[in-house]
């Protein structure tokens, strides 16, 4: 096989011993590499019946044809596994050097099967494999675990992806966080990965890059569609902004128009600049990291903040500032980028962590919930010492923690008010408010994970009118509902090939050159008038994998009802997404069964996926 390593390494906890097998080329031929091609493993390996956090369930890292190359940006892995959080697909995508690393040893995926019982991690070195025991890293934070691993081995070049002790805790939305001496941070964090990771003993994979020769098929037309690429990408305006701003550079212009979320959800105003990308460079900025064969180096590092030495010196990206600054009322940049640091290590997931704590904390004060629920921590808007230690208490599972630790979703159940958290489908909104941007209301109703902002991410094409031509993905006004979803549902199709390459969403390349790259690499038949059919495929794979999780798609394809209360202030201009109009012709537009969801027959046969088709319709 072309561009690929052509083996997958399986590792059987419970067992205890590790093989290689060939990589399945016909699945590699249809859904490329990365997000897809996991996906389609996973297809075959579980079902409604299978426990997120049980043995059954498998864990899988993959990697996609353009890791390893000098492709630019496309050096990222995917983890993917059934959710503990959500209990549907759930897949998180991370960059650093973990991808290029393990398929340069040899392997183009791992798939963890099975419970250790005993914790281990994973070892991939010199043509050996072997799993080592890991009791002394029990506790250990993902930091931590990865520097204890490089120096126990003697070997500062091992790239490891670890857990912290929110994996072990079994944190609902725990991440897998990858580290060496070379790049950014790696943050495998939406879906609760880490939490299964964690249910399997497992707390680390580490591996080094070794000699394995990737063979393209056509070298010499590769480089030839990877020199505009190179080319233009570093004059490209949005490599500069956030080479020198990071992705929270735009948090003045989107909380401008609304996008960003303040006091959970129901405030349209909030003072962004004072947590802004822009004023983090002028103040706390200390230097910048990359992943491979990136030209971007987006990564923030910094030394210091609020008084506290950062791990790694691994700064803060938009997200982050977001949900622990405005969504919780917190203009305190220092102590906002100290928390997110504390979050990476200890292993959570950010969005969920702090969107959780937010949502507690508006509870409490429309007195919603009895205060003897919080252990007697009175929650409050804009402090962050208090958030500091809740973030403590969450991956450990210490009091309030606990309950905090299932999320959003969970928590509000507990308490009979789950219609007010906002999350879809189990998974906290990312922070972008769909009533500043209609398409990201049709992206979260049906983004395969939940609520996503990188399933796609529209809110580029609305924000800033990032248009893709050569797919006739073309501007849209940013309150119209009419005419929107046959546009998001080909974003959707073109971010499941970049996911499955693996590929950063940040970077601008030309379409066409990364096209090319594709089809010079691997071989196989992609051009620009069928990659959205390769899209296509997996996207609709990956709702055939949902429904045979027992995925009621229409009952639960709405929005919180937070974001259906217009806001009288801010750049939302008083809108509300209209959901319906958009979902009713974006089935249309997929070809999918309005009653049930499913995609008909017809299409999946049309696609090439005869054996979904009839797992799906009999």
């Amino acid at each position: 096989m072309y561009s690929y390593a052509g083996k997958l390494l399986i590792a059987d906890l419970t067992t205890g011993k590790t093989h290689a097998e060939p990589l399945d080329e016909t699945y590699a031929a249809q859904y490329i590499g990365g997000a897809g091609l996991a996906a389609r493993y996973l297809y075959d390996a579980i079902d409604a019946r299978t426990d997120p956090l049980g043995p059954a369930n498998p864990l899988i890292f993959m990697t996609g044809p353009l890791d390893g190359t000098a492709a630019p940006s496309a050096g990222r892995f995917v983890v993917i596994a059934r959710s503990p959080l959500t209990d549907i697909y759930g897949e998180a995508n991370a960059g650093n050097f973990f991808g290029p690393d393990l398929k340069l040893a040899g392997y183009d995926g791992i798939i963890v099967r099975g419970k250790s019982p005993a914790p281990v991690y994973l070892l991939i070195h010199d043509g050996r494999v072997e799993l080592r025991d890991a009791k002394h890293l029990r506790g250990k934070t993902t930091y931590d675990t990865g520097d204890a691993i490089r120096a126990e081995l003697n070997d500062p070049k091992l790239t490891v992806a670890a857990i912290g002790p929110a994996g072990e805790n079994l944190v609902k939305y725990a991440l897998i966080l990858s580290t060496n001496r070379r790049g950014k941070k790696g943050i495998a964090g939406r879906c609760g990965m880490g939490a299964v990771m964690g249910s399997k003993n497992l707390k680390a994979i580490a591996v080094r890059a070794g000699n394995t020769r990737l063979a393209l098929h056509d070298p010499d037309a590769f480089q030839a569609a990877l020199r505009p690429a190179i080319e233009m990408l570093p004059d490209d305006i949005s490599t500069q902004v956030w080479r020198a701003v990071g992705t929270s550079g735009s948090i003045d212009y989107l909380g401008m128009l609304g996008d960003l979320p303040a006091r959970y959800w129901t405030q349209g105003t909030f003072d962004f600049g004072k947590i802004s990308g822009n004023t983090l460079a002028e103040t706390l900025l200390t230097g910048h990291a990359t992943c491979h064969a990136c030209v971007v180096a987006c990564g923030r590092k910094v030394a210091r903040a609020a008084g506290y030495a950062l791990p790694h010196s691994e700064g803060p990206e938009l997200e982050t500032l977001v949900t622990f600054g405005s969504l919780m009322l917190n203009d305190d940049l220092g102590m906002i980028t100290y928390i997110g640091s504390q979050c990476d290590a200890l292993g959570l997931d950010t969005i969920s962590a702090g969107s959780t704590l937010a949502f507690a904390t508006f509870l409490r004060e429309q007195g919603l919930v009895p205060a003897s629920a919080f252990d007697g921590v009175e929650l409050r808007w804009g402090d962050p010492r208090q958030t500091l230690e809740l973030i403590e208490w969450i991956a450990r599972r210490q009091g309030i923690g606990d309950a905090l630790a299932e999320g959003a979703k969970k928590f509000g159940a507990r308490y009979g008010v789950e219609g007010l958290a906002v999350q879809v489908n189990g998974l906290e909104l990312a922070m972008h408010d769909p009533r500043a941007m209609s398409g990201m209301a049709l992206v979260y109703a049906t983004s395969p994970i939940g609520a996503s902002h990188n399933q796609p991410d529209y809110y580029f094409v609305e924000s800033s009118g990032r248009i893709l031509e050569d797919l006739n993905i073309v501007a849209t006004d940013r309150f119209e509902t009419q005419g929107k979803a046959a546009n998001v549902a080909r974003q959707q199709d073109w971010r499941s090939v970049t996911a499955s390459l693996v590929q950063c969403i940040f970077p601008n390349p030309p379409v066409k050159s990364v096209v090319e790259m594709i089809a010079a690499a691997t071989g196989y038949d992609i051009r620009l008038d069928n990659v959205l059919t390769y899209g296509e495929r997996i996207w609709n794979l990956k709702r055939a994998l949902n429904l045979k999780l027992g995925y009621a798609a229409r009952a639960h394809e709405r929005m919180p009802e937070l974001v259906l209360r217009a806001l009288a202030d801010g750049g939302t201009e008083g809108h509300v997404p209209q959901l319906e109009p958009m979902l009713r012709e974006y089935y249309a537009h997929r070809d999918w069964d309005w009653a049930t969801g499913k995609p008909r027959c017809e299409k999946l046969l049309a696609l090439g996926m005869p054996e979904i088709a009839k797992n799906l319709w009999g």
